[in-house]
């Protein structure tokens, strides 16, 4: 069999990506993946696509998944994994709710709602799942209906699972709608279910923070006032923005109907316009402000990039400040340092001057309405006003030491969260890649070259590094872990002047051989700070080591399924 053959399944998903991609190079990027780093075609086909896209000067895109895979039928969402595909299942339909959506630059009717498994067992356990319909199958949709659904396949975000119904997709009717159900989104929806759908949501939610904004017009032609601030129900919280008036002061119950679900930076918010239904809710069993604020403080390990309103209590271990020219011209000045607390390390960033004494350190600070912006790959605390910060006689933790702090997170709850730092995880190295070792990086934007050219600035002179590229998997999920000089000299127990010495005589081959024979197939332990976003996990390691227990039997199973063998 031809390597064209062999991926010919992958190399489709590549042309529908990249139409004028060569059909052999991409056999060949793919056969490299497989033979260098030991990653099977489906788990390479995201950096395959990346690869061809850019060398095509296209805007990277996460790639499609192929439709063309092997059926799986299955009684209950239990049975599925969030990579399956294909599916055919049984279940009742609980509520259908049409929208318009921008697909491609077109305008179509999409939908989305709720659907439960073993729809036959009378009065038996139900599992409800969110859905969302691609195809406009709205007529053998109806809320209340029994349907077999055909050629499905299942979508995570955020540790959440749902099926997409697509235009191949089939939708058969077993048993027409007998009940009466109320549509989606005059259903209010807790708020931990929002932040994982898409679409328009109703929520009955207090308000536990307001603030008054201008935002400068997308065309230039003026600006706009409006409110932003944050909602609470006992499940959660979630941000909202509102463009006309919003005179409800904190701690007002509140039911939103049908507002319009909005991310920005993959952080959702409810958007309340014109056409959004607010008014002012009762219930004396719902909680208390008190309650939902102290519930809604956050910590570390909780940050996602783009959120705004955040209310959390850290601890300062550094703080300096810097002054640089803006570019309009004028001098400014920027204060920052690191923080701490029991789930992790982050940044905090201010823009006005704070009454911190850098001699008083460490302290706990407490913060309110800050915002969460990304920095050096992982969401990190940004100060804008001064009355946003009150710093605390004491610290509400024993004292860390943030040189010595990381938090053990499973290998698998890791790569299905969210960007975070000062995280120590463990699993099996199943690939170290062929450009481990000395590298050779672009003068003008650091980054590696291949063949003495950068893909940027073309041929330069370039300036030696060391590094490490390495494939982890606990049996479960799998992700990349770069390993820098530093970091890559304390695990070799070689210096980078040693390494190249070592590749010398035949490229690195020899070295490269034998640091495989040393890891492959064990179970190694990282400390250092995951970067998760929309095309995958990317995990750099400040320490990493052979782990204490090296479980010999797991490692060899992991191997095994991978075909990986010495």
């Amino acid at each position: 069999m031809s390597n064209q053959e062999e991926f010919e399944q992958e190399i489709s998903a590549v042309k529908e990506a990249v139409p004028d991609a060569d059909e052999q190079a991409i056999a060949a990027e793919f056969t490299r993946y497989r033979d260098e780093f030991l990653v099977p075609p489906k788990h390479a086909l995201r950096s395959v696509i990346e690869h061809f896209q850019k060398e095509a000067g296209m805007e990277v895109n996460a790639p499609k998944t192929s439709t063309r895979s092997v059926a799986k039928s299955v009684e209950r969402f239990s049975n599925l994994a969030s990579d399956d595909k294909n599916i055919t299942i049984e279940v009742e339909v609980v509520t259908y709710v049409p929208r318009m959506t921008m697909v491609r630059g077109e305008e179509k009717q999409t939908a989305f709602g709720w659907i439960e498994d073993n729809p036959w067992e009378e009065g038996g356990q139900r599992t409800r799942w969110d859905f969302k319909d691609w195809g406009n199958h709205a007529e053998n949709l109806s809320p209340g209906s029994v349907v077999r659904l055909e050629g499905v396949s299942v979508n995570e975000w955020n540790g959440k699972f749902s099926l997409n119904i697509n235009q191949t997709s089939r939708v058969a009717v077993l048993r027409g709608s007998e009940r009466k159900v109320v549509a989606a989104p005059s259903e209010p929806t807790s708020i931990e279910r929002v932040l994982g759908m898409d679409g328009f949501a109703t929520v009955v939610a207090r308000v536990i923070s307001t603030r008054q904004m201008t935002v400068n017009k997308k065309d230039g032609s003026g600006t706009l006032d409006m409110v932003k601030g944050r909602l609470a129900d006992d499940s959660g919280t979630i941000g909202f923005a509102c463009f006309g008036e919003f005179e409800h002061p904190v701690g007002t119950l509140l039911k939103i109907e049908s507002a319009p679900i909005r991310r920005f930076r993959n952080t959702p918010e409810l958007n309340i316009g014109d056409r959004t239904k607010v008014e002012v809710y009762h219930d004396n069993s719902f909680a208390s402000l008190e309650d939902l604020e102290q519930s809604s403080v956050m910590q570390i390990g909780q940050l996602r990039d783009g959120s705004a309103d955040v209310a959390i209590t850290v601890q300062l271990t550094s703080w300096s400040s810097r002054t640089f020219t803006g570019k309009d011209g004028a001098e400014k000045t920027v204060w920052g340092g690191d923080a701490v607390d029991p789930t992790g390390i982050c940044r905090l960033t201010a823009w006005t001057e704070l009454p911190i004494d850098d001699g008083s350190l460490p302290l706990a600070v407490k913060l309110n309405n800050v915002r969460v912006r990304s920095w050096q790959g992982t969401p990190d605390l940004t100060v804008d006003r001064s009355e946003q910060v009150e710093v605390l006689d004491t610290i509400p933790w024993d004292a860390i030491d943030a040189s010595q702090h990381s938090v053990e997170v499973d290998f698998t709850e890791l790569l299905s969260g969210g960007s975070r730092s000062g995280v120590t995880s463990s699993a099996t190295v199943i690939s170290v890649a062929s450009g481990s070792g000395i590298i050779y990086r672009c003068p003008e934007c650091n980054k590696a070259m291949r063949d003495g050219a950068c893909r940027e600035h073309g041929p330069q002179e370039g300036v030696e590094d060391l590094r490490l590229r390495i494939i982890l998997d606990d049996g479960i999920s799998n992700g990349a872990l770069i390993l820098g000089r530093t970091s890559a000299e304390a695990f070799l127990g070689m210096t980078m002047a040693e390494v190249r010495d070592a590749s010398e005589t035949d490229g690195g081959e020899t070295f490269l051989a034998k640091l495989r024979s040393q890891m492959l197939g064990r179970k190694h332990t990282f400390t250092g700070r995951a970067m998760i976003d929309a095309q995958g996990a990317l995990l750099m390691a400040d320490h990493f080591a052979l782990s204490e227990n090296d479980l010999t039997e797991s490692a060899n199973e992991v191997r095994e399924r991978w075909e990986v063998f010495a």
